[in-house]
This record gives structure tokens, sequence and C-alpha cells, in this order.
């Protein structure tokens, strides 16, 4: 059971994630404040450990960037798109971060109408 309600992304090219190379690594399919789901080109190994950045602009256009650690739970191919997906729980959150998921959340609720 999940500890907290996703955050969906409708454009999957919302949210980049890049290794700790700064090499492009996919992008964000959903998100929680415990951990995302990605889609990749490469498959993750399960329980391996990454140090990945997150980065996305905001409504004003500003870029805003969140470092994570995090742990690949599952990973596999999707039959239907060719793509590899893989859901990371969150090892260490950081400021940046728990930032991000505030905002996000906040603009879910203004763009909520009634």
């Amino acid at each position: 059971m999940r500890q907290h309600n996703r955050i969906v992304f409708r454009s999957m090219f919302r949210i980049r994630v890049l290794d700790a190379g700064g090499e492009l690594l996919g992008y964000v399919a959903d998100l929680s404040e415990s951990g995302l789901k990605i889609r990749c080109d490469v498959l993750l190994a399960p329980d391996s450990q990454l140090e990945l950045r997150l980065r996305m602009r905001d409504r004003e256009e500003r870029m805003r960037e969140a470092q994570v650690k995090v742990r690949c739970v599952w990973s596999g191919e999707n039959a239907q798109t060719g793509q590899y997906e893989a859901g990371l729980a969150l090892e260490q959150p950081s400021v940046s971060f728990n930032e991000l998921m505030t905002e996000l959340r906040a603009g879910r609720r203004s763009a909520t109408p009634g």
C-alpha cells in the first residue's frame, strides 16, 4: 500500500532525471514523497543505489533542481513502448526535493476547478 498519493504527469518530458555525472537518464512518469517511477532507455538493476538530479521548469519558467538518493525497487521493459521503467524508493530526500514536492502539490490544488 502506498504511503503517499502520486503525482502523475501527462507529458513524460516535464521532469528530467540526470545521473550523478549529469547525463540524461530518463524522465519522471510519476512521483510522491516516498519515491518515483521513471522511464528510461537503460535497464536499472534492482537494489542498486543511485544519486540523481531532477530538473524541471516551474510555472514562471525558472529551472528547478532537486538532488535525491534512491534505491531501485523494481525495473522492467514496458511491452507497449519498448522503454524501460523503474520504481525508485527515496533513501534520503533532500530539502530541494521536499520543496519541489510542496510546490507541485500546491500547483495541482490551484489548478483544480472549484
